[in-house]
């Protein structure tokens, strides 16, 4: 059992530790506004240009009212009473429009501020999440991101908009209209003194109390975020199960859930207005009590009507300030949640990286497998002493039951993943001693769901080779068996492709995908069950145009269907995370069950020839 002086500790640790995060996520965005200081800057003087000038209209509006005041009682025109209004009234008007003018200027800057501090918080993140490996992607996801680049990076802009003003204005509006209260009638500058700092402290006890809820909401907006992803991206399944109702359903508890936490938050935040409007209202009694004491009792007092009438105006000052304070707080207790977000995206290093003095070139295909162990979780092992090698140019067939890691085991050649244990060498070096650009730029790898993006054709191909011109892109089409349905589009390669390549069919795109990985001209084509939604004719095309146009190309082909894999130089066969036998098709049928089983049951013991 813990003892108190341990309990203590810990709370001291836990409080270190959760002061140094805050620090850590405060520097680690305020980075980000590098470009754009000089238009921070900006802002801040503009913003006490306009908060000096609004201060000093106050202060001088008691002079005037005081000139009217002598004007009006004496019953005459008094010559220097008049001369005082002209004066103090082009004067305040002066001071209004350089007021009216700094406050338009600090608009301006503090708008090109906050949206060049979104765009850079957008781009470090982007170009952080395209360093990472598979293993980081796989702790954010998909749509945790989208809502970190997206709603986070809002309200993190939108509260360093205000924020930046509120910075400079709420605190010197305070501190200039205390001073002018103090030359005012320094004996009534104690009902501020005492009213400000019950504010503050109200708004501290907010803060603490709704940050925990918002970090709930903006947690839960992510699962939101993966819920009409999945619905709309597997819209046709939902239809065709008639699931729209469970979806539905989903998708409101979670909606609920997000309403209910964001109505307690404005619960708490609701009492915000009425503080702040009972601080200025109490205050205003205070000063309108005891200032009309003191103009009574002229004796004890130099107190005048102007002056009165200043400080009560100094009130709405510093009291606005406060408003715009406790709102700015809101907006930054709302856009703390995300900064902890979008820096926990930026500080994640990548689990695989470029090494120091990397090789810059890859010499061949050869591709070796070093007794090689692979573990997503450190408990178990989905690949198990995997040992074989594989010379340039030869195609390698790869077949197991689903689950057998077929993809992991080439998803370490491309270094996607680095293995447990052992090594894997390409061109005769550890795939970690390349750069990985060189070594990624060698190995091209085709999945059976490959993505398409939206533009054209072309502009597809070209992901290959940017500078690839029409007669090498033809080239990869007709290897790919691409060019049959190509001519039957009116554009040719300028045919635009939908979101997603919906527009095509599941047999095209994955064609379109073979000839955009053929055009990197690499040294290891990774074909990953690529073909499965090609009929078994143009599978069969493509194996023979690999084979013969690009002899050099080591090929390694993931395949269901033993037709796809039949006419390799070497088949290995997996199953629960090992090679359990590799050869030849005609060998495994003698030595191998497992092969002899899928052999036989899918060709039912037949030789006739695919191409056929």
């Amino acid at each position: 059992m813990k003892t108190l002086k341990t309990v203590l500790h810990d709370a001291r640790e836990r409080r270190r530790a959760k002061k140094a995060a805050k620090k850590k996520t405060l520097k680690t965005i305020l980075h980000y506004i590098k470009g754009y200081w000089k238009d921070t800057i900006l802002t801040w003087l503009f913003v006490l240009l306009e908060t000096v000038c609004e201060v000093l209209v106050v202060f001088f509006m008691q002079f005037l009212i005081n000139d009217v005041n002598v004007s009006k009682a004496s019953g005459i025109v008094n010559a220097s009473a008049v001369d005082g209004i002209y004066l103090y009234s082009i004067l305040i008007a002066i001071l209004a429009v350089v007021g009216a003018v700094m406050g338009i200027l600090s608009g301006f800057t503090s708008a090109k501020a906050s949206a060049g501090f979104g765009k850079n918080l957008r781009e470090a993140m982007y170009v952080q999440i395209q360093k990472y490996s598979f293993k980081n992607i796989d702790k954010f996801s998909t749509s945790s991101i989208i809502t970190r680049t997206t709603t986070d990076v809002a309200n993190v802009q939108n509260a360093f908009l205000q924020a930046i003003r509120a910075v400079i204005r709420a605190p010197f509006m305070m501190i200039f209209a205390l001073i002018m209260c103090a030359v005012t009638d320094w004996r009534l500058a104690w009902i501020f003194l005492l009213i400000i700092p019950l504010v503050l402290i109200f708004l501290v006890i907010m803060a603490r109390k709704v940050h925990p809820t918002f970090v709930r909401i903006f947690d839960t907006y992510d699962n939101l975020n993966e819920a009409v992803g999945e619905d709309v991206e597997g819209i046709r399944v939902v239809k065709s199960f008639d699931r729209e109702d469970y979806e539905k359903k989903k998708f409101n508890g979670i909606s609920d859930f997000i309403y209910k936490n964001f109505v307690g938050a404005e619960k708490i935040l609701s009492w915000n207005g009425p503080i702040v409007n009972l601080a200025i209202y109490g205050s205003i009694i205070g000063l309108s009590y005891f200032g009309a004491q003191a103009i009574v009792n002229t004796h004890s007092s130099e107190l005048s009507v102007g002056g009165l009438s200043t400080l009560i105006t100094y009130v709405m000052l510093i009291m606005a300030a406060l408003v715009w304070v406790s709102m700015v707080y809101v907006m930054i207790i709302i856009a703390r949640n995300g900064a902890e977000r979008i820096v926990e995206v930026i500080v994640e290093k990548p689990e695989i990286v470029s090494p120091q003095n990397a090789l810059m070139a890859v010499p061949n295909g050869d591709v070796d497998f070093n007794h090689v162990s692979f573990s997503y979780v450190d408990d178990k092992k989905v690949l198990v002493d995997v040992d074989c090698h594989v010379k340039s140019g030869t195609m390698v067939g790869i077949l197991g039951s689903t689950g057998s890691s077929k993809t992991t085991l080439v998803s370490l050649i491309a270094r996607l993943y680095d293995p447990s244990e052992g090594s894997v060498c390409v061109g005769g070096h550890d795939v970690r001693e390349y750069d990985l650009a060189v070594l990624r730029d060698a190995v091209a790898v085709v999945l059976q769901k490959n993505t398409l993006f939206t533009g054209t054709i072309r502009q597809n191909l070209l992901w290959g080779d940017a500078s690839a011109s029409d007669e090498t892109i033809l080239k990869a089409c007709d290897l790919a068996q691409v060019t049959p349905f190509l001519k039957d589009m009116a554009q040719g390669l300028d045919t635009p492709i939908d979101e997603g390549g919906t527009n095509v069919s599941g047999g095209q795109k994955q064609r379109l995908c073979i000839a955009r990985a053929l055009l990197k001209n690499p040294k290891i084509l990774i074909l990953d069950d690529s073909t499965s939604a090609c009929d078994t004719h143009t599978d069969a095309l493509i194996r023979e145009a690999l084979q013969t146009e690009r002899k050099g190309l080591t090929k390694f082909v993931i395949a269901q269907r033993v037709l796809s894999v039949r006419d390799c130089d070497v088949i290995w066969v997996m199953d629960h995370g090992k090679i359990v036998a590799m050869g030849s098709s005609d060998a495994l049928i003698q030595s191998c069950p497992v092969y002899k089983e899928l052999y036989e049951s899918q060709l039912g013991g037949g030789d006739f020839d695919a191409r056929n």
